[in-house]
């Protein structure tokens, strides 16, 4: 595979955005996907060993996963390339030209690892890139749904009152953006493969204080980022 090129736009011309069935969603289908999600597997796998950015919660915890925060700073191209993507598509979604990043992290789901209902405080916008589903007994395990009485689509027995919890279908080479106040989880993932993702939490501007609870963080010294498109 073609080791991917950093360029001052990594957008790939003409790519498309689709809202998903909420107004506060939309995913976009990187075609290009195989030309750098090789390295961009082995550079989550070698991370994942690394204290500077690796923290293991135990499929015992409320998040039940591996963490390994900070893309940019992993020495790979392929991550800093999908990590501008996540920028980018922020930009376009909330038509602001500043972005700050208050946090960014992959998540390695191992056999009986999950994600309890939560939402993301401290963000505008978070963005998920599916990278590696893993290999799970059916499509329900490991899946990643939204629970939120907000969600028309999670309400479809009264509005307001969350009956249904809703999933969009990612694949490999998917990012999608939706709301930090939207609560959603990864149910319980029974597959022999790592079952990966990528999430940023993003803002407008850049928020003071630590993204995460005291004693949560790991060794790194990630602080939040402001950028700005060249």
């Amino acid at each position: 595979m073609d080791t991917p090129t950093l360029v001052s736009n990594p957008w790939p011309v003409g790519q498309k955005l689709q809202q998903w069935a909420e107004p506060t969603v939309a995913i976009a289908q990187f075609a290009d996907y195989s030309n750098y999600h090789n390295e961009l597997h082995a550079a989550v796998l070698a991370q994942s060993t690394n204290p500077e950015f690796a923290k293991d919660y135990g499929a015992n915890s409320d998040i039940g996963s591996e963490k390994i925060f900070d893309l940019p700073n992993w020495g790979s191209a392929a991550a800093s390339l999908i990590h501008e993507r996540a920028r980018i598509l922020f930009q376009k979604v909330m038509g602001s030209e500043a972005v700050a990043v208050d946090l960014s992290w992959a998540s390695i789901y191992n056999a009986g690892d999950h994600c309890l209902p939560h939402a993301h405080p401290r963000t505008t916008s978070s963005v998920l890139y599916m990278l590696d589903m893993g290999n799970p007994s059916d499509a329900d395990h490991g899946r990643f749904c939204f629970a939120d009485p907000r969600m028309k689509m999670c309400c479809r027995e009264e509005p307001g009152y969350m009956s249904t919890p809703c999933a969009p279908n990612l694949e490999p080479g998917m990012m999608m953006i939706f709301p930090g106040q939207a609560v959603h989880f990864v149910s319980t993932y029974d597959g022999t493969q790592p079952r990966i993702t990528l999430t940023w939490n993003f803002n407008i501007a850049a928020l003071p204080g630590n993204p995460l609870p005291e004693g949560t963080r790991p060794p790194g010294k990630q602080k939040p980022r402001t950028d700005r498109a060249s």
